[in-house]
């Protein structure tokens, strides 16, 4: 009876051992020395949970601060029509659309790119809830890469509250914006705020723990 009662508390440790989460080593990283990613949709409208789609994606790559020139970019078939308003905002029409693939097929070359880097982008969470919708479809898990937020590090570096468009944060870093509204002209808008906000929150030979951390003081 001594025996079984002195395994319990081992066994019980063990479990909670591995549910406990791990250090992650990419937070340990100096900001400088991480590759990011930089993403973009452009999508049929604004309700991933209530019809629309993706029409075009765009991933970007950083080293540090730095564009490495490695990107990836695609037209993707929402499987349904594009509203006209839609296609005001973007350009994207039906018929660019047709012989693209669906955001299904592509999923996996956004996997290969992305890896396990930290994700940058403006409103991060709405491209995510598109792409996480997708592979929730697709019997994939959602993605778990740290996230990085070009409107909540802009939050941060300003003190002010409230939702700040691509335009304004673009302006208050002196960022030009070429081709917006396409995915991969507004991911490199965002790749060029990210590079101007970070060093007002942190050095970059910090870790990148630190960055999510200026980050969390200005989010929800």
């Amino acid at each position: 009876m001594a025996g079984t009662c002195a395994r319990r508390p081992r066994g019980l440790l063990q479990r909670l051992a591995a549910l406990w989460p791990r250090r992650d080593p990419r937070l340990d990283r100096p900001v400088a020395e991480t590759r990011f990613v930089v993403l973009d949709t452009e999508t049929t409208g604004l309700h991933a949970y209530a019809g629309d789609q993706v029409v075009a994606i765009a991933v970007l790559e950083l080293e540090g601060l730095v564009p490495t020139g490695r990107q990836w970019s695609s037209l993707v078939n929402p499987g349904r029509p594009i509203p006209a308003e839609a296609t005001a905002i973007h350009g994207i029409t039906d018929e660019q659309v047709a012989g693209a693939p669906a955001l299904d097929t592509v999923l996996p070359v956004v996997d290969a790119f992305l890896a396990d880097a930290p994700l940058v982008g403006h409103h991060t969470a709405f491209d995510l809830r598109f792409i996480n919708r997708a592979r929730r479809r697709a019997g994939r898990p959602p993605l778990r890469n740290p996230v990085l937020d070009t409107m909540l590090l802009y939050l941060a570096t300003s003190g002010r509250l409230g939702h700040y468009t691509l335009e304004e944060v673009a302006g208050a870093c002196g960022v030009t914006i070429r081709h917006r509204h396409t995915a991969l002209g507004d991911a490199r808008a965002a790749a060029d705020i990210f590079a101007c906000l970070v060093p007002r929150l942190v050095d970059p030979q910090r870790p990148l723990r630190s960055l999510l951390a200026a980050q969390r003081q200005a989010g929800p």
